[in-house]
């Protein structure tokens, strides 16, 4: 007969608990070898410490008391086989999810990181940028930013983009004529998204290259680029595409958050600027 161990044993030389051992029992998972018929007490055997291992490797894996239950009494390895497939999927997507979110951290760790180094209101400089994705949704620049804000979250919100990532900035393609006159005069509003779909009307990349920047708090009430609007004119420079993107510097107040006018330099070679970063 097999030498028996008490269930206070068996917990201690299996680093599992006496309650789990009893709860074990009571569900038909592992039953003890010998119950003492006059005191209740539990005793199991050598060759069940290997069940023990067991459960606790499944359950480490995601499987269910139950599932290990049916398992063992079923001793079909091909539900083991199966169990252990839809874990690998399950973990995979979990990994593609936490991946996503450390992007997303990161994305706005450089946001605000961007925001708190934006050179001085009307500074201007000379900037590399890769090619940024974004929903942009055309409006005209006398709409109200009440609805120009109102029609870009629909969109966002759609089917469409569901499955998509919105991220920071938010911001606006603006009109150049308007701009040399200290007006701001939105063709449309826009906001960075990832894993965008292709086909999409709505999605506009501006392209990577180099840009001429000036800050600017272009939503106050009393804001002006006149060394941007200066530099352009000494150069006759039209860019093909002006941006402003939208940065922080306040949690509560919007309206005085600083943008960054982006005018794209494509093929011109403008002389830097003076005093500007190249």
């Amino acid at each position: 007969m097999e030498e028996l161990y008490s269930i206070g044993e068996t917990a201690k030389l299996n680093d599992v608990s006496i309650k789990s051992l009893r709860h074990y029992d009571e569900i038909g998972l592992l039953k003890p070898r010998y119950i003492d018929p006059e005191t209740g007490y539990r005793y199991y055997c050598y060759s069940q410490f290997s069940f023990i291992d067991k459960i606790k490797r499944y359950k480490n894996i995601g499987m269910s008391l139950k599932e290990l239950r049916d398992l063992f009494q079923s001793q079909d390895l091909s539900r083991l086989a199966a169990f252990l497939e839809e874990q690998k999927q399950m973990l995979d997507e979990e990994e593609r999810l936490l991946q996503e979110k450390r992007q997303d951290v990161q994305w706005l760790a450089d946001f605000f990181a961007y925001s708190k180094g934006l050179a001085v209101e009307n500074d201007i400089s000379i900037k590399e940028f890769p090619a940024m994705t974004m929903i942009c949704v055309p409006c005209q620049g006398d709409d109200s930013m009440y609805a120009m804000d109102m029609e870009l979250r629909r969109i966002t919100v759609s089917p469409e983009f569901r499955n998509c990532q919105i991220l920071n900035p938010y911001g606006y393609i603006l009109d150049f004529d308007h701009l040399l006159k200290n007006e701001m005069y939105p063709s449309a509003s826009t906001v960075c998204v990832r894993d965008a779909p292709d086909d999409s009307p709505y999605i506009f990349t501006a392209p990577a290259g180099r840009y001429l920047c000036c800050k600017a708090c272009i939503l106050s009430n009393h804001w002006n680029v006149d060394p941007l609007i200066a530099y352009c004119r000494e150069h006759q420079f039209r860019p093909s595409l002006v941006l402003a993107c939208e940065y922080l510097s306040s949690l509560y107040d919007p309206r005085n958050s600083p943008y960054e006018l982006r005018l794209l330099l494509s093929d011109s070679c403008l002389p830097l600027p003076k005093g500007g970063n190249p």
